[in-house]
């Protein structure tokens, strides 16, 4: 005995703890539909890792939990124990006799594992389970769905139950670690080769970099001797071109004073013609005043004027108007003496009708009278005529009422007859209801055949649109892989250009080392701002300009104050770190543009200010003004030369290729290398890569949003198939239901015709019936109409008497309509008096009202025209006399004089302005020339101090240290081409890194090492490659082996279960590359049978031939028990027997628990147990005989 017993506790239906022992052999448990049996292999299938709620018949897997019912609340958590007997060490690693393997679930959704109440892991409690060969997936536990596979799946979907049972399933997830590995193995060297291409591309320009590091030190050399030798030439020769620039200042300086004493005069003479302009300004003024005031008095007498003729037509038209009211009013007074005459005479006709409709009424009246006194003596006489008929009628009675008893055996006779015609119509109508239904029933029939035809090509299609789906996500994970590569070469550049500003390459050695020791040094990096290329930005396409325009002072530090500049040079000299130029915002002098500068920036091919093209904190104006102040930027070289010859020595211009026009009007230009030393762009590229990793992160979060929502879709797609499945299995019941109502409507037919007929037959006799009670009632019928002859001549008379009634009657209702008709016109013919009346009162009053506006209008005529004579003769008075417009006219003509001499004396004012504008352009000029001079005097020493400095700063050497490099014949023109030659050899030469050399070393060891690693994983690959191969070759010569012994036991076991007949299992390489994906076909042959698939045998040979596969399997693999859940149920009474005996015969060597309804295979069981549900919603389990199973749920359903 291997399987002692299951202990269940709020697992599902079992809400009591309940405990199921097993015996060796055959264990069977029943019980009726419903009550928790199939609970019982569930939770052995739970405690085997089962992690599907699906599986388990749930939507989640807290649907294991009890969860209540009426009478009992929910538990909070369930467990199940299975206990094993270790005694022969079937779980050789624990030395126990008997093992329990528990697992607990809680509804917060906390599991635990115990193994004889030890916590553990569920993967311990699978490992051990499948070390013996049992296991969720395996043969431990079989059902119905188990036979569904078999009998259903795909070729290539069944070999996984071979799989299973040939054992290789264990070397399949060991492949599945391979390749796993095998393909983390091949990611992995995918990105070590990503990464040497990456250093690759790095070692490269690396390379050449130090070759140009070595070149730049032979240069360096040269450089210096000729640097030392031009600075002691001009330190010796700087007094001589002091002398000469300050003759050239002086000669310029009395041509400036010359100019000045001419502006002077000038200006005297411009101020006495502006006097005098300011007289005629005056004059111009005071006329100007009087030709207004008397414009101001012609215009508001002109007003009035126009006022006054303006009331003038206003009265004229009021006038008219009144005219043409009051010969409205004279046409509308004729109307109203017609309308008024009109009205009066209908008023008169009216009352003629009245007295003619009164005296009508008055005859009617007498008429109405006399006709109802003819009225009364008519109804006498019908009185007594009524009396005669009464006694006829009493005598008529006797014979209706022998008539009445045949008439009323004639009424029963007559309802049986309907309700038996009632009857057959209610058959006929059923009949043709079920005739209906039967053929609905044959067409429900046909389609639910046809639907089940189509199981093959609807399930391929869904399985089709899957394997779509994996090739998808497959190809999405392929772009996230490549996204992920990307994303990390991204951040090596972006990291490399980060350590170039970090460690601020291409800046000379005194600032990148007072840069680095303020990075560690606090107290010194309070007092800096930042350099130059740190703290402005500007648009790519304007960086060339920017840093030109800034020149060396890129490389320039900011401070606050200049006592912290003076703080940081001291450190400087105590550290000898070299000179560095500091600029404090507080004591810079900024620049800013001039007039013309503004002007310029309307000029063909400027672009603006460089000042203003820069973005900057606006805490360092006065740095960025003094720097770069007065800088117009222009597009290119062309445009900018023409702007310089516009405005000579006005302000210096950069072009966008970094070409440069100074004030003093050098031009400095030509080819820049690319990608040469930018400091500004180096801040552009970081935030680049920045910008271009943030775009590739959205990117791969895109696509991971589009995998998931994949694998969501494979997943619906598979609920679609299982659902599809489910149809397809309902589809086949619905047919079989189908077909049975089919028969039972055909049997309730035949029925109904029998009893239709058996109607019809009753109908016949009750007919003859009625025929012998109708002779009867005609019999009867003869008395009475001698009765009734005699009542007709009574009632003969009475009608005559009634006809004179009714006349009489008739013409009394005639006479009484007209004088309710007379009434109502009497009644009108008043009403329209009346309003006739009205009207003729309402005209008069009208009348009246015209008359008096008449009136008026004619008085209103007489003031109107005494009013326009009066403001006619005040126009008149209104308007300007002759002398009054000669006087406006003299006034003007003097005003055109003095406005002509005003404009002679503008023209003279021009005229010395021109005079004074050119003068002043010639002092600027001069001016400009002087300035020239000052600046090559400044240029002189500042030259040769920014000379020293450099000697000093770059070669650390003073003038006496110099003097060792001197050469006797140094020529200073030569030198200085020299000088000039060499610098643009080590600006052509680009940033040198000075480092490079041995960075070059470091990463070359670094790609090294990286080849090393290569070739270690690419052995790795080809090992791991071989590994998988001998495996597939050991998994495919097990699985032959596992296999042939399967196919043999099937064969064998066929002929035993079907009496005869053959089959076997083929194996099917057709649509397959790799012959472990093979597909497994099941070819039967049942007796008297042709050799065919399993698909087209019946629902109970297939089924039967399932369990000869599942048999054969046993045989191979005996497995220490086995749990099988009703697999028996679609075979019949002789099949189910052999079932039982073969369960019987393999019980030798596995231990059986059988659930299931069948009557043979309880027989055959050594152990019964029943499942009940006294309390509706909870099992119990209870050890019964067979007997009382077949008393308690009945023959049929252990039949």
């Amino acid at each position: 005995m291997n399987f002692k017993k299951v202990e269940l506790n709020g697992f599902k239906s079992f809400a009591d703890k309940t405990e199921i022992k097993f015996d060796n052999g055959v264990t069977c448990i029943v019980g009726p539909n419903g009550c928790g049996k199939s609970n019982v292999a569930d939770a052995i299938r739970w405690v085997f890792g089962e992690q599907s709620a699906k599986t388990m018949r749930g939507s989640s897997m807290q649907d294991v939990i009890f969860g209540g019912t009426q009478q009992r609340k929910s538990q909070s958590f369930c467990e199940v124990t299975l206990t094993f007997d270790n005694s022969t060490k079937m779980f050789p690693d624990l030395e126990y006799d008997e093992v329990a393997f528990t697992r607990r679930l809680f509804r917060s959704g906390e599991s635990e594992y115990l193994i004889n109440k030890q916590p553990c892991r569920m993967k311990d409690i699978v490992d051990r389970l499948h070390a013996v060969g049992l296991g969720k997936e395996g043969y431990s536990i079989i059902g119905q769905g188990k036979i569904e596979q078999i009998m259903n799946a795909k070729p290539e979907d069944r070999r996984s139950i071979f799989e299973e049972a040939t054992g290789i399933i264990v070397f399949k997830s060991r492949r599945q670690d391979i390749e796993r590995r095998l393909a983390n193995s091949y990611n992995n060297l995918n990105i070590f080769l990503q990464r040497m291409g990456e250093v690759e591309h790095m070692l490269t320009p690396l390379a050449r970099q130090a070759e140009k590091t070595k070149k730049y030190r032979e240069l360096y050399g040269q450089l210096k001797q000729g640097e030392i030798n031009l600075y002691i030439y001009k330190h010796d020769n700087a007094a001589d071109a002091r002398a000469q620039v300050n003759a050239v200042t002086a000669r310029v300086q009395g041509q400036i004073d010359e100019a000045r004493a001419r502006i002077e005069a000038l200006d005297r003479r411009y101020e006495e013609d502006r006097k005098r302009l300011s007289e005629s300004d005056e004059l111009l003024q005071e006329l100007g005043d009087k030709i207004l005031q008397y414009t101001v008095d012609m215009q508001k007498k002109e007003g009035d004027v126009n006022l006054i003729r303006e009331r003038i037509a206003f009265l004229k038209q009021q006038g008219e108007a009144d005219a043409a009211d009051a010969e409205a009013a004279r046409g509308r007074l004729t109307a109203i003496a017609e309308e008024s005459a009109a009205a009066l005479s209908s008023a008169e006709e009216l009352e003629k009708k009245i007295a003619a409709s009164q005296r009508e009424s008055a005859t009617l009246s007498e008429e109405i009278k006399e006709l109802n006194q003819k009225l009364s003596e008519y109804e006498a006489l019908s009185d007594e005529s009524q009396r005669s008929v009464i006694d006829t009628i009493e005598n008529l009675s006797e014979i209706r009422q022998n008539i009445g008893t045949l008439s009323a055996q004639k009424e029963a006779v007559e309802e049986r007859i309907s309700e038996l015609f009632a009857a057959a119509e209610k058959l006929r109508a059923e009949r043709a209801e079920d005739e209906k239904s039967l053929a609905e029933c044959e067409d429900w029939y046909k389609e639910v055949v046809e639907y089940v035809s189509r199981e093959k090509e609807l399930r391929g299609e869904k399985e089709e649109k899957i394997a779509a789906l994996n090739a998808e996500a497959d190809k999405v994970s392929e772009e996230i892989f490549q996204c992920n590569a990307r994303i990390s070469a991204l951040e090596d550049r972006k990291r490399f250009y980060q350590n170039v500003k970090d460690d601020f390459e291409g800046y000379k050695f005194s600032v990148k080392k007072l840069m680095s020791d303020a990075r560690k040094d606090a107290s010194l990096s309070s007092l800096i701002r930042g350099v130059i290329a740190d703290i402005v930005k500007t648009d790519e396409k304007y960086e060339v300009a920017i840093e030109t325009a800034f020149g060396g002072a890129m490389q320039n530090v900011v401070t606050a104050t200049s006592d912290d500049a003076r703080k940081l040079i001291e450190y400087l000299k105590r550290t000898r770190g070299g000179q560095v130029t500091f600029l404090p915002v507080q004591s810079l002098k900024p620049r800013y543009e001039t007039e013309y500068t503004r002007r310029a920036l309307k000029e063909k091919g400027a672009i603006g200010l460089a000042n203003e093209l820069v973005r900057y904190d606006k805490y360092y104006d006065n740095v960025i003004y003094n720097l770069i102040g007065n800088t117009l930027i222009a597009d290119n070289i062309a445009n900018a030369t023409d702007i310089a010859k516009k405005y000579p020595h006005a302000f210096r211009i950069v072009t966008l290729d970094g070409d440069v026009i100074s004030t003093g009007g050098s031009m400095t230009g030509g080819s820049r290398r690319e990608g040469g030393g930018n400091f500004l762009a180096n801040e552009r590229r970081i935030e680049q890569a920045q910008a271009d990793i943030a775009a590739a992160a959205k990117e791969r979060e895109s696509l991971t949003a589009r995998r998931a929502k994949l694998e969501a879709e494979k997943e619906n797609a598979a609920k679609q198939l299982e659902q599809l499945r489910e149809s397809f299995q309902e589809a086949r019941s619905r047919a079989a239901a189908l077909s049975e109502k089919r028969e039972t409507l055909k049997t309730k037919l035949e029925e109904s015709a029998k009893q239709l007929r058996t109607h019809e037959d009753s109908l016949a006799v009750l007919n003859e019936r009625r025929k012998g009670i109708d002779t009867a009632f005609s019999t009867s019928s003869q008395g009475e109409e001698e009765i009734a002859r005699r009542k007709s001549d009574a009632e003969g008379e009475s009608g005559r008497r009634k006809e004179e009634h009714d006349k009489i009657r008739s013409e009394l209702g005639e006479r009484n309509l007209r004088m309710n008709a007379l009434q109502v016109y009497i009644a009108q013919y008043r009403a329209g008096m009346e309003s006739s009346r009205a009207d003729a009162a309402r005209l008069a009053r009208e009348k009246e009202e015209l008359e008096k506006r008449i009136s008026d209008a004619k008085e209103n005529e007489k003031n109107i025209a005494a009013t326009v004579a009066d403001l006619e003769e005040m126009a008149e008075k209104a308007a300007l006399t002759p002398e009054q417009r000669e006087e406006l006219n003299a006034l003007r003509a003097k005003k055109d004089a003095v406005t002509r001499e005003k404009e002679t004396l503008n023209a003279g004012l021009e005229g010395i302005m021109g005079q004074t504008r050119e003068l002043n352009d010639r002092i600027e000029q001069l001016s400009e020339q002087r300035h020239a001079q000052e600046i090559e005097l400044t240029r002189i020493d500042t030259e040769l101090e920014n000379l020293q400095a450099r000697i000093e700063e770059e070669y650390q050497e003073t003038y006496e240290t110099c003097l060792q490099y001197k050469e006797e014949d140094f020529d200073p023109a030569e030198g200085q081409r020299a000088v000039n030659r060499l610098k643009r050899e080590i600006n052509a030469l680009g940033a040198i890194n000075h480092n490079a050399l041995e960075e070059y070393e470091a990463l070359n060891e670094q790609y090294q090492e990286m080849t090393a690693q290569r070739d270690d994983v690419q052995k790795g690959i080809d090992d791991t490659t071989a590994a998988l191969e001998e495996l597939k070759g050991e998994m495919q010569k097990q699985f032959d082996e596992g296999f042939n012994q399967i196919n043999e036991n099937f064969k064998k076991l066929f002929k035993e279960l079907f009496g005869g007949g053959r089959a076997e299992l083929q194996m099917d390489y057709s649509e397959c590359d790799d012959p472990l994906s093979a597909g497994v076909e099941i070819v039967a042959c049942p007796p008297g049978k042709k050799l065919t698939k399993i698909s087209l045998l019946s629902g109970g040979e297939r089924a039967l031939t399932a369990i000869a596969i599942l048999f054969a399997i046993l045989m191979l693999r005996p497995m220490p028990f086995c749990v099988l859940d009703e697999i028996e149920a679609a075979l019949d009474e002789a099949n189910v027997d052999k079932f039982a005996q073969f369960l019987k015969k393999f019980a030798k060597e596995t231990q059986f628990i059988v659930i299931t309804h069948r009557k043979p295979t309880m027989e055959k069981a050594d152990c019964l147990f029943g499942v009940t549900m006294e309390e509706k919603g909870v099992s119990k389990i209870v050890s019964v005989k067979l007997s009382e199973v077949e008393s308690r749920l009945g023959g049929d359903t252990v039949a």
